[in-house]
């Protein structure tokens, strides 16, 4: 960005965090900013893309999808990572995918339905990566997540 983000573009990327459906009157009233403000400011930071895209947030349980895992890989060596991750990305109920330092190269956060759900992402696609050495799953019991 060419101009450094300040206090007033902060406030209005938050309320939009909290809900980006709300309008511009609703944001310069919650932020304490002048609707004019608030509509350059978004236009600024959509132009300059700092707001890529606004989006929904959905609550995954009430969409059937109530376990929350997280998966660690270990690629075996010379194993293109990048390939690795864009493979991972494309299975179906992975959320997030990462390349990570550690004792692991890949972490990745799936939502499903049933621990069968999980264990099909897990046994099934990921030993058919023909890359993949280890593995390690965790399952959250609660997730807090921070808007």
């Amino acid at each position: 960005m060419t101009d450094k983000l300040d206090e007033k573009d902060f406030a209005i990327i938050e309320e939009l965090k909290k809900n980006s459906k709300l309008s511009e009157q609703k944001i310069a009233k919650k932020a304490g900013i002048p609707m004019t403000t608030v509509h350059n400011r978004i236009a600024k930071l959509r132009k300059e893309g700092v707001i890529e895209n606004f989006t929904i947030r959905l609550n995954y349980a009430k969409i059937g999808k109530p376990i929350i895992a997280f998966v660690l890989l270990k690629a075996i060596n010379q194993a293109d990572q990048k390939l690795l991750v864009e493979q991972i990305s494309k299975i179906p109920n992975v959320y997030e995918v990462a390349m990570v330092t550690g004792e692991f190269d890949i972490l990745f956060k799936a939502r499903v339905a049933s621990m069968d759900e999980l264990k099909n992402i897990v046994v099934s696609n990921l030993r058919e990566q023909k890359n993949v050495g280890e593995s390690e799953t965790m399952v959250c019991y609660e997730m807090f997540e921070r808007i």
